[in-house]
């Protein structure tokens, strides 16, 4: 998997002639919450699908070098970035109180109703499994089991806690949910639901620190009951059984969603969200025994295959394809309808043959020659996705992404001459996301912002009286414009927010009248 947790490459810049014509920048950005695992395979996902090239980018590491997130994002949108995605709910957040006009994708989210989802250009992957899923394995395993109960402090929680409710009677179960103001209610909570549980559903929720689950799980061995999670990662720890999401294939779906909204197939209006169509069982066999629980050999198996599966992952992640296709094939014997087992053999086949990358590579040859830096450079990842370690991808790479930059510094040399300075920043700045060691790009900047600044003044007062009449499309333009030639300027900044926000609550309020 490609990593991008290193610094740009330093590169000596040298001439190209390029053409002069401003393009809109094409290059998705994607920001990931943390370098953890889970994250890590919905990055590898969407890179095995999407058509477009993309830029990688860790929060700790954005928070870290970029003081102020609000400049960060609005210096982004000035550079015309089609889309974004957001992978982690801790990214999604940030990504969504700061992008206005650009579509946000967001990937590995638990409860997105949080993201509120019903105003802005937002859509996305969840992560959320259905209940009804564990409720049907809870039968499968215990055919018997009547009550199941749920505790929650939040409103997240609250979400992924109120489902239950909606599909119980479905399974033939009773479900009950219990808010907790605090986890020094837990210990007694549990024991109102001595004798009546026979199941418990431990939702995604802060209420459940180490302390808590291990009183839970202790709790649920010595009453024989079924201990149900969506963290797998506390199966082993001490639960009956978890049910996750397959992460790879969120990618996968995130990057298919993406493609179709660039093709302008669809958008975020009509996407929404999506919910994962595959899943991975987690058994605790040991767990469930000391829980005098009789665990059916179809579920053992179950959870089998997700062991086999998880391992031929790791094996195509390590570069290990023979042993990958092995095990992806002998999934499908057992289960051919294995749908997530097929992709990846498939996956597996076509890098053992390298035809794709022969046809990436002439079509990345082709583009540079001819001046689409973006495409090159996007054929060239997509190679690196298959096999990083192929040097001719890397420095072709290398050289679309300066060939882009400096192409992109050209246009903005070109706008600059027929005086359109509020274009030719943009381009510069356009420039240096893609490369931000163009020292080129970064002197005309701050040579043509230096050029204007005088008339700040102005355009302050003009979007002000703008602002004041209501115009708040035309107000947003000015502070937008004053900010390209000093995004310091904190009297911009701020009505730039009040226009924003004057202007969507306009919006509902049409909404509301129209309906």
């Amino acid at each position: 998997m490609i990593r991008f947790r290193i610094p740009l490459f330093v590169v000596v810049l040298i001439a190209f002639s390029f053409p002069v014509a401003a393009k809109e920048n094409k290059v998705v950005e994607v920001l990931l919450s943390s370098d953890n695992t889970i994250y890590e395979q919905s990055l590898y996902g969407i890179q095995s699908v999407i058509k477009s090239e993309i830029k990688v980018s860790y929060l700790d590491i954005l928070t870290s070098e970029q003081p102020d997130l609000s400049l960060y994002f609005r210096e982004l949108e000035s550079t015309g970035v089609p889309l974004f995605i957001a992978i982690g709910g801790a990214a999604a957040k940030v990504a969504r109180e700061h992008l206005k006009k650009t579509p946000l994708i967001f990937s590995m989210v638990n409860s997105p109703k949080s993201l509120s989802l019903e105003t802005g250009n937002i859509c996305g992957v969840s992560m959320d499994i259905s209940v009804g899923e564990f409720f049907q394995t809870l039968k499968d395993i215990n055919p018997d089991s009547k009550g199941v109960y749920s505790f929650y402090s939040t409103p997240e929680g609250e979400y992924s806690a109120s489902e239950g409710e909606y599909t119980d009677l479905k399974y033939k179960l009773y479900y009950h949910k219990k808010k907790l103001t605090s986890q020094n209610e837990f210990s007694s909570s549990l024991d109102d639901i001595k004798g009546k549980a026979d199941a418990f559903y431990m939702v995604s929720d802060p209420l459940y620190g180490k302390t808590q689950f291990d009183l839970l799980s202790d709790f649920c061995k010595k009453n024989k009951i079924i201990l149900m999670t969506s963290f797998t990662t506390l199966v082993k720890v001490g639960a009956t059984f978890g049910i996750s999401p397959d992460y790879s294939k969120i990618g996968v779906l995130t990057g298919q969603m993406a493609d179709r909204i660039l093709s302008g197939e669809s958008s975020c209006q009509k996407e929404r969200v999506q919910l994962p169509d595959q899943s991975s069982f987690y058994l605790n066999e040991g767990y469930a025994k000391d829980s005098g629980i009789n665990v059916p050999e179809g579920i053992i198996e179950r959870a089998k295959l997700t062991r086999l599966f998880t391992a031929g992952v790791g094996k195509l992640n390590e570069g290990k394809l023979k042993s990958a296709q092995i095990i992806f094939e002998s999934i499908l014997k057992k289960d051919p309808k294995n749908f997530a087992a097929s992709a990846y053999k498939e996956l597996v086949i076509e890098k053992l043959t390298g035809t794709e990358t022969k046809k990436l590579l002439a079509s990345a040859e082709k583009h540079f020659k001819e001046g689409r830096f973006s495409q090159s450079r996007a054929d060239y990842q997509r190679i690196l996705s298959i096999n990083s370690n192929l040097s001719v991808a890397r420095e072709g790479y290398d050289k679309s992404l300066l060939g882009q930059s400096e192409q992109e510094r050209a246009s903005g040399n070109n706008f600059a001459r027929g005086s359109k300075f509020f274009d030719a920043i943009k381009m510069y700045l356009a420039a240096l996301r893609t490369l931000p060691s163009n020292a080129k790009a970064s002197a005309d900047l701050a040579s043509t912002r230096s050029h204007e600044i005088s008339k700040v003044p102005n355009f302050v007062n003009e979007g002000i009286k703008s602002y004041n009449n209501r115009d708040y499309e035309t107000a947003i333009k000015s502070f937008e414009d004053v900010l390209l030639l000093d995004p310091g300027n904190k009297e911009a900044s701020e009505y730039l927010r009040l226009s924003y926000k004057k202007q969507e609550a306009i919006r509902i309020l049409k909404e509301k009248i129209s309906k």
